[in-house]
């Protein structure tokens, strides 16, 4: 009998915390088991008269689970930040901060640019736009979480679009919703962006800036009309152009290009079109690409110094 109370009480509690506890929401990532968390439902009905004290407690567990991943370099490393705020954010979907805080920690660099995590990161993120689509630091979150870790440049540009029409809006982000957007050959709606902020600028900087925007964009248009000739070009000739003139021997372009910004259009080494007034195209800046290649750069010139080095006598 008197072992009957224990075991009783325990298997209670085994019971509690199996029918309390939800079960984790996708398979597991090799070892890593998610946190055992309380069910959604029975928080909300449990602790009813103290949603703020609940939502603050789990809301430091989940910074808790940053710190603890900070000592962490595996794949899995802010996992646990993303389960327990995507707990927080369902008690409190108006807690702002965790949204920023949980959206750009929870990616994980691995090393040469191999990130992690990120697919968390962004459902963080949607969730937060979902409830905050006014909030212009949000949806800049998102587009680069879209647009760096997806590829999703199309959406990216969408979101910087709104983000830039917003009345707290950085003044950076026009710059890039306009870039994003003729990238994705919106051009139109690129162009409708610069010249609205052009025309509503009272800084002579910022306006001018804005006044190059639009030339810019109405040259990244002719360039992407010259590219597809000489991607239509190739694909029939099977070489490249061997240059502009031929483009309209041969019927791919009606006439010679303009540059609008008076530069003369011509077909760069790497078989785009370029211009003399500038090298740079209207496109999101491959920083990893770069990355790779300035640690490539820098592993090179080391080893070029090594050789060089007098031997030690």
């Amino acid at each position: 009998m008197k072992l009957l109370i224990p075991l009783t009480l325990f298997s209670v509690g085994l019971g509690a915390v199996a029918v309390l506890s939800e079960p984790p929401r996708e398979p597991p990532r090799g070892p890593y088991q998610a946190p055992l968390l309380p069910r959604l439902e029975m928080l909300r009905v449990v602790g009813a008269g103290q949603r703020s004290l609940v939502t603050d407690y789990y809301w430091l567990q989940a910074i808790q689970a940053a710190g603890r991943g900070g000592q962490s370099r595996e794949n899995t490393r802010y996992l646990d930040l993303f389960y327990y705020s995507d707990l927080v954010t369902d008690l409190d979907p108006q807690f702002l901060k965790v949204y920023l805080y949980a959206g750009n920690t929870i990616p994980t660099n691995l090393g040469r640019e191999t990130w992690v995590n990120t697919n968390e990161a962004r459902k963080i993120l949607e969730k937060g736009v979902k409830h905050f689509p006014k909030d212009s630091t949000l949806r800049l979150f998102l587009a680069y979480n879209l647009s760096y870790f997806h590829n999703e440049h199309a959406a990216a540009a969408e979101h910087l679009r709104i983000a830039a029409s917003l009345p707290n809006a950085n003044r950076y982000v026009p710059e890039m919703a306009s870039r994003m957007l003729a990238f994705n050959r919106r051009f139109d709606a690129a162009l409708a962006l610069a010249e609205s902020f052009r025309d509503s600028e009272q800084d002579p900087e910022m306006r001018q800036m804005f006044e190059e925007r639009v030339q810019e964009i109405y040259r990244e248009r002719v360039l992407i009309q010259v590219d597809d000739a000489i991607k239509a070009f190739q694909e029939r000739e099977k070489r490249l152009p061997q240059s502009i003139g031929e483009l309209v021997s041969k019927g791919d372009l009606p006439r010679a290009p303009q540059d609008p910004m008076g530069g003369v259009i011509y077909i760069a080494e790497d078989g785009r079109s370029s211009s003399t007034s500038s090298t740079l195209r209207l496109e999101p800046i491959d920083y990893r690409k770069k990355a790779l290649e300035k640690e490539a750069k820098e592993a090179k010139e080391a080893a070029s110094a090594n050789q060089e080095a007098p031997n030690a006598p």
